[in-house]
């Protein structure tokens, strides 16, 4: 871990993942056993990377709302809290691993009508290959957005074309150097 990213903990800009946050939890415990004697000192938090309702499994949480601009680079302390999805639906539905899927709630109104500002996505971070049209996370360069990617043809540097549902936001070109693809939407949820 970096002292920049435990400054951001400590500052409240980002929370660590919960597997971060077990890891310090184990340390801080094996370090205060040897200090005590070698006695080990039973966990006053329960572990953050299991569920406690059986057949729920934790998928982790993107803390920058994916829209029509803000956010940042898309690295480990932006992971936030993990929620939890039935595991038969995470194996079983959408062929993953918990640990493949990330959880990110859209901001705007550049998708809509097909997703609306509030309703979360779940992202399969194995599936970043643009060459096939689809809705992806993505850092464009400027902010996290949930839009429609595409490959540009016949250009001299590899672009990306990012396309809204919405006809009001024009689609834009980005060289794909300047991006970093979480990946590919394969699940949404909407609150009535």
């Amino acid at each position: 871990m970096t002292s920049q990213a435990v400054s951001q903990w400590k500052a409240g800009s980002s929370l660590p993942s919960p597997d971060k946050v077990q890891d310090v939890i184990s340390y801080l415990q094996s370090h205060i056993a040897a200090s005590e004697g070698g006695q080990q000192i039973a966990a006053d938090l329960p572990s953050l990377t299991k569920s406690s309702a059986p057949g729920y499994v934790p998928v982790r949480s993107l803390n920058v709302s994916a829209g029509a601009g803000g956010g940042g680079l898309m690295e480990d302390g932006l992971l936030g809290y993990p929620q939890f999805f039935e595991e038969g639906f995470v194996t079983r539905d959408l062929r993953a691993r918990p640990e493949d899927l990330c959880v990110v709630e859209i901001e705007g109104q550049s998708m809509e009508p097909l997703l609306r500002s509030g309703d979360t996505v779940l992202v399969d971070m194995r599936k970043k290959n643009v060459a096939m049209e689809g809705i992806f996370v993505v850092f464009d360069g400027d902010g996290v957005v949930c839009k429609w990617v595409e490959m540009v043809r016949g250009l001299d540097a590899p672009t990306l074309r990012i396309k809204s549902e919405n006809n009001r936001f024009p689609p834009y070109d980005v060289e794909a150097e300047r991006c970093q693809i979480l990946g590919r939407v394969v699940w949404f949820s909407r609150r009535l």
